[in-house]
């Protein structure tokens, strides 16, 4: 398996190599185009769909392949409803281990897998699954997923006032933005509290040379996670850079008091994309005084060539580390970390 550093010079090479026969052409690319007004469509005689257990092994919805319930182990005790939304190229089961301790904590659960994730993508009888899920992937934008996470969120929102339970929201890098891009967009939606595992609201310079490519959306760019991670493992488009730089525009444009929700956030200071003095930097911007930052320093035993963005799980953190994570996780969000 290539190691972290060699895919990244691969990454640079490549982008070099496109910008150069880019300015040959003798285009002109400039900043990020703005999103249109009303880009996220109010659904209509929206109703809750079936919704299989967290213990169904098939948890199918043929109905609406990009989403699945998963209910409370403690049903009896509802505390919370929650809506879960992955990382960008990331396989959505990859937030199982989140989930689990979210059901266990007596909360129900919503995961969304974005379009080009998981089930998500247009099934085809000529491809297999993985080509037909990369040749979706290809079309996405940030319409697109902020619809889908708006649909989310009014299922979410009803089950929550038809339980009388809190709203949340857990989320990991893009899903992150997209989950706070929605909430600050939208009059309508509303969390009660935040976990959020290196959000993508503040980037890397670095990952900037991604927007070079953006006249090539179909562009598919080696990804640096290891294979186990990843929904598509040939790589991730540059129309999925593009929805990312769209949706944090977007983002950016809307960003005010409305954040300032009770909000965790688990950061590890090596990131490779996220920075932590960016996510700070935001914080002052916008008074955020109910923000609070668990820094995250993954165990020795996860070795040389550790990709630091991955924080979701305990292979990805650590045992010791992550379970301080998730206690840390469960007190946040229902105040008591005993239940």
């Amino acid at each position: 398996m290539e190691s972290i550093k060699s895919k990244g010079i691969f990454l640079l090479i490549a982008c070099l190599i496109l910008l150069g026969i880019f300015i040959a052409l003798g285009d002109t690319f400039g900043g990020l185009r703005p999103v249109e007004e009303g880009a996220v469509s109010k659904p209509t005689g929206s109703s809750v769909n079936s919704q299989p257990a967290a213990d169904d092994p098939a948890g199918e919805q043929p109905d609406n392949l990009s989403i699945r319930w998963f209910n409370s182990q403690r049903p009896e005790k509802l505390k919370g409803v929650a809506l879960v939304i992955h990382g960008l190229n990331m396989d959505p089961d990859r937030m199982g281990s989140i989930i689990d301790i979210l059901t266990a904590s007596g909360i129900d659960v919503l995961g969304l897998s974005l379009r080009g994730h998981g089930a998500n993508y247009a099934h085809r009888d000529d491809m297999d699954a993985a080509a037909a899920r990369m040749e979706t992937f290809k079309y996405v934008s940030y319409s697109l997923w902020v619809n889908e996470a708006y649909l989310a969120y009014v299922q979410v929102q009803q089950r929550a006032q038809q339980k009388q339970a809190p709203v949340f929201l857990v989320a990991f890098s893009i899903g992150g933005l997209i989950g706070l891009d929605l909430l600050v967009s939208n009059p309508d939606v509303h969390f009660d509290k935040a976990m959020l595992l290196a959000p993508a609201i503040s980037l890397r310079a670095t990952i900037y040379l991604e927007r070079v490519l953006s006249p090539f959306p179909r562009l598919v760019i080696p990804s640096l996670a290891d294979d186990a991670y990843l929904a598509n493992k040939k790589g991730t488009p540059i129309a999925a850079y593009n929805a990312l730089f769209e949706a944090l525009y977007h983002f950016e444009e809307n960003a005010g008091p409305k954040l300032n929700l009770p909000t965790l956030v688990f950061i590890d200071e090596q990131d490779e994309f996220i920075p932590l003095w960016g996510l700070k930097n935001l914080v002052e911007e916008h008074s955020l005084d109910k923000w609070v930052f668990y820094p995250v320093q993954k165990e020795e035993e996860m070795g040389v060539g550790t990709f630091h963005h991955h924080i979701f799980d305990a292979s990805s953190t650590g045992e010791g580390m992550w379970l301080g994570m998730m206690a840390t996780t469960t007190g946040h969000l229902l105040g008591d970390p005993a239940k």
